[in-house]
């Protein structure tokens, strides 16, 4: 892969311009990765108990509420965190995708899924976990994963 990189102080804003022979898991990284420099936000802030932790993103696994609490799974721990799904959907990064009003999982850790016979999807992540997305988000899981 090659890298070009041009600075002149003549640019209005700094652009990311990725040309490609066609979309690969690299290339897709690659533009995850180039967005969420503009976020800012590297982690999530999270509790378990009166400890406070900080999450990469790349280790969480699902976010999801329970009796009005926002729940974090991670390395097959459960923290909690005093954000609203909705403020954490405005903050994640790309690999993340609603699956139902009440959660966000993290793509990269899907390992398969598997279409039930009432029209949801069963989600099967790579700790073994299991999730059931609504039939509301099909349409937007198919277009994430490209099916």
């Amino acid at each position: 892969m090659k890298v070009r990189v041009t600075i002149d102080s003549a640019f209005t804003e700094d652009q990311v311009k990725i040309e490609a022979r066609f979309m690969t898991s690299e290339i897709s990284d690659l533009i995850a990765y180039a967005k969420d420099l503009d976020k800012g936000q590297t982690n999530l802030t999270v509790k378990k108990g009166e400890a406070i932790y900080l999450l990469e993103w790349s280790e969480i696994d699902t976010i999801y509420v329970e009796n009005r609490v926002l729940q974090v799974t991670a390395r097959e721990t459960c923290y909690q965190s005093s954000l609203r799904l909705y403020q954490v959907k405005e903050i994640v990064p790309e690999y993340f995708l609603q699956i139902s009003q009440s959660e966000i999982i993290n793509l990269r850790q899907i390992e398969h899924l598997q279409l039930t016979p009432n029209g949801l999807v069963k989600i099967v992540l790579k700790n073994k976990t299991v999730t059931y997305s609504s039939r509301r988000y099909l349409k937007r899981i198919k277009e994430a994963l490209n099916l």
